[in-house]
């Protein structure tokens, strides 16, 4: 077959095109998505200016995207070709909180599983990074299953792509199953990490019905509507009248005055929380997640411990009672058996986000919102 070129003239600057004129970029646009579908292999494309496009139609803005994935996606399997099948990630990324990343990490265990690829993953962000511990955070907390020997992998290793978040082209995930069989085979929390978790239910003797609490606050409410505290002590009490077994409550939360609330209301039952690092004092708090709160504390490794370790005793309850959050919803993934009674959903925009999407789907999931949304 004769090798297709698209020859382009220079994009012209954004104060030369007439206002709402996008006609050039439809036809060109329209051009590259019939190549597409025709599974051509597209030279590179000069970028559309940013501020042109920033104005242009949803319908050319989405088809642009569309064709910079395409793209990105052919970059991505021709370096995993010269890594003899390693697909070697690394992700860099100081927004984003511990188990939105962990959950990354699922995402590409899975997209490797399906191909028969191996991965090599490396989450590199600041914001849970000890560099005493190694460059690699997730191995900070996890020990990570290697299908290969380390000098192997080395050997294999010429190109690692560098990312800010695993893409949306990646998410194969069709069931909470999915994520539950990822974590058993690549993520096994470090022993030090398991000691502090058993160490404390056994501190506590909590060995009967407990029903765990977990309130996702401070910057939330840009991806979920806020649950009022007296929302979810209501809900608890509720849950309190109904289940005379329940012999104690674990509380976990991002701010510290959502845990003091519980416990100085509910009296009937011991209310317990973990002696974190670190919190956000309250709502207007930095997250405990942000690079603002890390710059301030100078907290690295220790609120990514703090994040795992709450999450792996809330997944010990036989119930849990919680907003949405990425921490939360992975308790789920910790243990399928945890049943879920869960006060908000995300926005519209986030309602495809794994795992919360699939456990919204669940037969051991209640849903209670404060007001219908």
């Amino acid at each position: 077959m004769p090798r297709l070129t698209l020859r382009q003239r220079e994009p012209p600057n954004a104060a030369e095109v007439e206002p709402h004129d996008f006609r050039p970029y439809n036809l060109a646009v329209g051009t590259m998505t019939k190549l597409d579908d025709a599974r051509f292999c597209l030279a590179p494309v000069t970028r559309i200016p940013r501020a042109i496009l920033a104005k242009a139609p949803p319908s050319v803005q989405l088809s642009v995207r569309r064709i910079r994935t395409m793209r990105e996606r052919q970059r991505w399997q021709r370096d995993i070709q010269k890594n003899q099948g390693i697909c070697s990630v690394k992700i860099k990324n100081d927004n984003h909180g511990f188990f939105a990343q962990i959950v990354w990490c699922l995402v590409l265990f899975n997209y490797c599983e399906r191909r028969g690829l191996i991965p090599d993953i490396h989450l590199t962000g600041d914001n849970y990074l000890d560099k005493t511990r190694g460059e690699n955070w997730l191995e900070h907390y996890f020990d990570v299953f290697k299908p290969l020997p380390e000098q192997e992998l080395v050997r294999r290793i010429r190109y690692t792509t560098d990312l800010s978040r695993a893409g949306p082209y990646f998410l194969e995930m069709t069931s909470l199953a999915d994520g539950v069989s990822m974590m058993n085979k690549y993520l096994r929390p470090k022993a030090h990490i398991t000691k502090l978790v058993n160490d404390f239910w056994e501190s506590l003797k909590l060995n009967g019905h407990v029903v765990g609490v977990h309130f996702r606050g401070t910057d939330k409410t840009s991806e979920a509507p806020r649950v009022s505290w007296e929302h979810c002590q209501s809900v608890l009490e509720g849950y309190l009248r109904h289940n005379d077994a329940v012999e104690s409550i674990f509380v976990a939360s991002d701010e510290q005055q959502f845990i003091d609330f519980i416990k100085s209301r509910i009296k009937s039952v011991p209310v317990y929380s973990h002696d974190d690092h670190y919190r956000s004092s309250s709502s207007d708090s930095p997250p405990v997640h942000s690079q603002l709160f890390r710059t301030a504390m100078n907290a690295g490794y220790e609120r990514g411990e703090d994040a795992l370790v709450n999450a792996l005793l809330l997944s010990k309850c036989v119930t849990l009672i919680r907003t949405t959050s990425f921490l939360s919803a992975s308790t789920s993934i910790f243990n399928p058996e945890l049943r879920v009674i869960l006060l908000n959903k995300p926005y519209p925009f986030a309602a495809h986000w794994y795992p919360e999407c699939e456990i919204l789907k669940s037969a051991r999931t209640r849903y209670l919102p404060e007001r219908p949304l």
